[in-house]
């Protein structure tokens, strides 16, 4: 098993980890500046600031703590829960039928070339 105890790291490297797997969204220049870094520093040292081991190290920690949810829905699920609200006569008419356009996407019904 994992270790998952929140290794120590200084303040502005845990800020960068957090930007970086949060609002940034994997990228390093955005969370860099994120974390108090100038733009114009962020442009061409992002990517070794992220490398570096501590910030490694917070990010593996962080991506543990998601990882390690008791429970992640499946795409099964997904597609059971959009066909309850479908199904659902006491729901709006506006979701029942967003949950069966989403429903109708996975299934691969929205092809442009092809009729129904």
């Amino acid at each position: 098993m994992q270790d998952t105890r929140e290794p120590s790291v200084k303040e502005r490297e845990k800020q960068i980890a957090i930007a970086y797997c949060g609002e940034a969204h994997g990228n390093a220049e955005k969370a860099c500046i994120m974390a108090g870094y100038s733009a114009r520093y962020a442009r061409g040292n992002a990517y070794k600031v992220v490398a570096r081991e501590n910030v490694q190290k917070y990010i593996e920690y962080i991506n543990s703590l998601v990882i390690n949810k008791e429970y992640i829905a499946s795409v099964e699920d997904i597609q059971k829960f959009w066909t309850k609200i479908m199904e659902d006569e006491s729901q709006k008419a506006t979701a029942r039928l967003r949950a069966s356009e989403n429903l109708a996407k996975v299934k691969g019904m929205y092809k442009i070339e092809e009729e129904w």
